[in-house]
């Protein structure tokens, strides 16, 4: 195997980089916003989003569809670098600002809303197992029988999963916010309320669009917003902690970067990504989001641990973006697709972007270094060679197992 025309790999942490993608323009995704994404090693889960827009065009290609919601599951492969719609039944309506989470096979998506936003929201939960996506029937989505204190039927809410459990956030009806803190055990399929919002001691205000984060049985709040009479977006000077232990709110001042201009912290922001380092889970880092004037391309890094916030300098976006959605694969890199894309940080009236841009957090293992430059070099040759073929070059069972998934994407 041999290629002389190509660039040579580098490895770049900490900066962005935008992934290839089909290049038949039908053949991977609308631009969206409000969409949500997860992701594995070997691939980007994207479910549902929004485009209010009926005809999009994607180069030279006009597409139009019927409706400006999304109802539909793509996987995206990192080795092959396509696009591949999921085939799918029962596909949940709740389609913008749900969240989405991924447990091994099975994906869970949770809370939403459809279009017109707000019209009708959203308490329900729904599985469906990825392993089935090539049966004949594909995956099925089936909406969970659940009992408890369950939620209010909201979209936006801030939602993470540790271990069996779901914890719920806050979130809106489109009229009125919330910030009930709810847990949903997966095993029981039982939903409890750990904390009833009253507006009172430390408790965070009302709001939706904000990233919530578990570590170390506590649960911490990042930015968010709220509508109304005027718009209120929230800021990061200071972090919301919910203690699992105690069920109490706490206020707890963080230290600001003072290598760079004041204020050392993100501005106030909703509508921006979260996610925590898959090695160091102390560390956590936010990007992009909008204040109500202008959407953001920077990049901070929050230590639980420090409560010390740093602003990766050189680490930046390609474009500003908020409604976007970003996950971090188990090696650590950090994906964002979608979102409302802006020119520059002043004007927030951009398109929609179905890009993929991504970036290393950490350095990972020597093999997976040495697997994304095999990619580089050699993606065609090993995708065309038989199975035999590939177990002669000596692949780790590992990656000739991706290939070979992979294939079935083509």
């Amino acid at each position: 195997m041999s290629n002389n025309s190509i660039s040579t790999y580098k490895f770049k942490p900490f900066q962005f980089t935008t992934l290839k993608k089909n290049s038949d323009p039908q053949l991977h995704p609308l631009a969206r916003s409000g969409h949500r994404v997860v992701c594995n090693s070997a691939y980007l889960f994207s479910y549902g989003g929004f485009n209010p827009q009926n005809s999009v065009r994607q180069g030279n290609l006009l597409r139009t569809r019927v409706s400006s919601a999304m109802r539909e599951l793509w996987k995206y492969s990192f080795d092959l670098a396509e696009w591949k719609i999921i085939k799918c039944q029962n596909v949940p309506q709740e389609l913008a600002s749900s969240s989405v989470s991924l447990s091994g096979n099975i994906i869970i998506i949770y809370g939403g809303t459809g279009v017109p936003f707000g019209a009708f929201c959203s308490n329900r939960m729904y599985l469906a197992n990825l392993a089935n996506e090539y049966k004949e029937n594909g995956m099925i989505f089936e909406e969970l029988e659940v009992s408890g204190d369950v939620p209010l039927p909201l979209y936006g809410q801030g939602v993470v999963m540790d271990g069996k459990y779901i914890y719920s956030i806050g979130g809106t009806s489109g009229y009125e916010y919330e910030m009930d803190v709810h847990r949903f055990d997966l095993s029981t399929r039982k939903w409890e309320l750990l904390h009833k919002s009253l507006g009172e001691g430390q408790e965070p205000e009302p709001r939706y669009r904000h990233e919530v984060v578990c570590y170390k049985d506590r649960i911490y709040i990042f930015g968010g917003g709220r509508g109304g009479t005027r718009n209120i977006y929230y800021g990061f000077s200071k972090i919301h902690m919910f203690d699992l232990a105690t069920r109490q709110w706490q206020f707890l001042p963080a230290k600001h970067d003072h290598r760079v201009p004041k204020p050392g912290y993100p501005n106030n922001r909703s509508c921006h990504s979260c996610v925590q380092c898959p090695e160091n889970s102390n560390l956590v880092y936010i990007c992009g989001g909008f204040d109500g004037f202008q959407s953001f391309k920077d990049v901070w890094r929050f230590d639980f641990d420090t409560l010390q916030w740093e602003k990766l300098t050189k680490c930046i976006m390609p474009r500003p973006v908020y409604f976007h959605s970003t996950a971090v694969t188990p090696s650590g890199r950090m994906c964002c697709y979608g979102g409302i894309i802006s020119e520059d940080d002043i004007d927030a009236r951009g398109g929609r972007s179905n890009d993929i841009t991504c970036a290393w957090i950490i350095i990972p293992k020597l093999k997976v270094i040495c697997w994304e430059a095999m990619i580089h070099y050699f993606k065609d040759q090993m995708f065309e060679s038989s199975d035999e073929s590939l177990k002669k070059i000596g692949l780790p069972q590992e990656f000739y197992e991706r290939i070979i998934e992979a294939r079935r994407v083509c």
